[in-house]
């Protein structure tokens, strides 16, 4: 007997909208993750002189905007009045310079996009950058959906005890103390500080997409997403293998992909 397939639902975390389609970290990026079905924008943010977040990934603001300079330095509406989609294109050309594409706000994302998780990757290793994420996320009543990340441990640790009510995904230590207690076969009892893992697929000799690490993951209650996959057999094979969530700038072959793979059937019987 044929039934329709009970596939566990994979989420879509757009990587920066989308850093091949459109200008990353801008509107129309993320525009686009919502055109195509994604489920989170994953974005990146950085601290201001006056002392906002603005959506960039870089130090700088070089490689993406016609500015020069680190963000740091810079209030607000400078950054706003940079173009951001400058740099997007190649030598055929530059599409959508001079179109009006600004660096935009946490707080406009965060309202703008009121139905989309919000995956924060915060780049500066600053406590007041948390701060202010976590009074900004406060005051748009978006806690339920945003996720906080970062490479620098101290500063997950420090949004983890002041700010409890936020989501933080797992750091470097995290993910080691884990695998050990994968090794001492002890992680179906512990308790684990965070239940979301965001890894590449590989590091150095570990296979984090391998269905052993997977398995163990989803064991100890966790969640387990991985960064940034745009190839169409890459997401194939992570669908299959169990992740819960895959980071890619190709929402729309993604979307594609899980809706193949929800809608196709099953023998019982």
């Amino acid at each position: 007997m044929t039934q329709p397939s009970r596939r566990r639902k994979v989420a879509i975390l757009a990587h920066r909208g989308t850093s091949l389609l459109a200008p990353e970290n801008t509107l129309p990026a993320f525009e686009f993750a919502c055109k195509h079905q994604a489920d989170t924008l994953e974005l990146d943010v950085r601290l201001t002189r006056d002392s906002a977040l603005i959506v960039t990934h870089d130090a700088t603001v070089d490689r993406t905007t016609n500015g020069r300079g680190k963000v740091a330095d810079q209030t607000t509406k400078t950054l706003r009045q940079l173009d951001a989609a400058f740099h997007f294109g190649s030598k055929e050309g530059y599409p959508l310079r001079e179109h009006g594409v600004q660096l935009v706000t946490l707080e406009e994302v965060l309202y703008r996009f009121a139905d989309m998780g919000i995956n924060i990757d915060i780049k500066d290793n600053s406590k007041v950058a948390v701060d202010i994420l976590a009074r900004v996320v406060g005051e748009a009543d978006a806690a339920s959906r945003v996720v906080v990340a970062s490479f620098h441990a101290s500063i997950l640790r420090y949004c983890r005890k002041q700010y409890p009510w936020l989501t933080t995904s797992a750091c470097a230590a995290d993910v080691r103390d884990f695998l050990w207690l994968v090794v001492q076969r002890k992680h179906k009892r512990a308790k684990i500080p965070v239940s979301l893992f965001q890894l590449p697929r590989r590091h150095y000799f570990l296979s984090f997409d391998s269905r052993w690490f997977i398995d163990a993951v989803h064991e100890a209650g966790g969640q387990i997403h991985f960064w940034t996959v745009n190839d169409e057999a890459g997401i194939r094979c992570l669908i299959n293998a169990g992740a819960d969530g895959i980071v890619t700038d190709r929402a729309d072959i993604a979307s594609k992909i899980l809706a193949n793979s929800l809608a196709l059937p099953t023998q019982t019987g």
